[in-house]
């Protein structure tokens, strides 16, 4: 799997010498361009824009590292270039599932993957923030929920209106293996495609721009494993790499402000040593690694 860095904000930079210290070297494309226009959310010019310059170099599978969870709508992008079925799975501590009006935006892009014909099922894992508890799952795309579009597991057990109380969560937490096996049963495609954005991670394993989960980065990798071992990755990316927020648009700073329950100020360098560790394992297991 190739590996390929799109520097949208400095995030992936500034790891590149401690990753090429290990031996992966991505291929950079320089995105900063796209930083502010794309933050956040984007219109539809700017997310054509941007996307225009995703093109893959070669035909392997790319395994995307795309900087801050800010920028999980690039994973729409990513995604829509696939014409063949395919299941997406997905490790992240928020649904991203808010029903539009930005179709283009970091909490809605998963609404508008569910909307594509080729994505047969979307299977989020993690999703501790709070925002599918209770009333919070009725703002989602319920619809795709109800018609198994999108299935939800939890990390640990959440209680949700849907529109009956009940309780949703994943068996990793309980027992690795009957949590994959879970995992696997609800794919019915041969090809899959992983999205990992780091804020499900437990806070030793990764440093984000949003609160974190509890998910242990071990756990994520050895699902990875097997889904490689039984499906066709036929790509993968990741986000949730601290960089400092910067917005141009006042409406993006206070969107930004009342979003985030928490509002880290790490120090670049040091959070950029704990990403790099997570990627490189995460690139190690999508290589089949243990």
């Amino acid at each position: 799997m190739e590996v390929v860095a799109y520097d949208f904000d400095g995030s992936i930079q500034a790891q590149l010498a401690m990753l090429n210290a290990q031996g992966v070297q991505p291929v950079l494309h320089a995105m900063r361009q796209h930083e502010t226009a794309t933050r956040l959310w984007a219109s539809a010019k700017a997310f054509a824009a941007m996307a225009s310059q995703l093109r893959p170099r070669t035909s392997l599978p790319q395994f995307s590292l795309i900087g801050s969870g800010d920028y999980h709508h690039i994973s729409l992008a990513l995604i829509a270039r696939f014409e063949t079925p395919l299941t997406v799975v997905l490790f992240d501590n928020h649904p991203d599932w808010m029903q539009p009006p930005h179709q283009y935006h970091c909490g809605t892009w998963v609404y508008q993957l569910a909307r594509l014909p080729q994505v047969k099922r979307v299977i989020i894992v993690g999703l501790e923030s709070g925002d599918i508890d209770h009333d919070q799952f009725k703002k989602g795309d319920v619809e795709s929920f109800l018609q198994q579009k999108i299935i939800l597991l939890p990390y640990r057990k959440v209680q949700v209106n849907a529109p009956q109380p009940l309780f949703l969560h994943s068996k990793l937490a309980q027992d690795l293996a009957t949590g994959i096996q879970e995992v696997l049963s609800y794919i019915d495609t041969e090809q899959v495609y992983i999205s990992i954005d780091k804020d499900c991670l437990q806070a030793a394993d990764a440093k984000t721009n949003w609160e974190q989960g509890s998910l242990p980065l071990t756990t994520v990798t050895t699902v990875i494993q097997a889904l490689s071992q039984h499906k066709q990755v036929i790509g993968a990316d990741t986000v949730g790499d601290f960089s400092p927020v910067r917005f141009r648009s006042p409406l993006k700073w206070i969107a930004s402000y009342l979003d985030r329950k928490v509002h880290p100020r790490e120090a670049v360098l040091a959070a950029a040593r704990v990403n790099a560790a997570a990627n490189l394992r995460l690139v190690h297991a999508l290589k089949g690694g243990a």
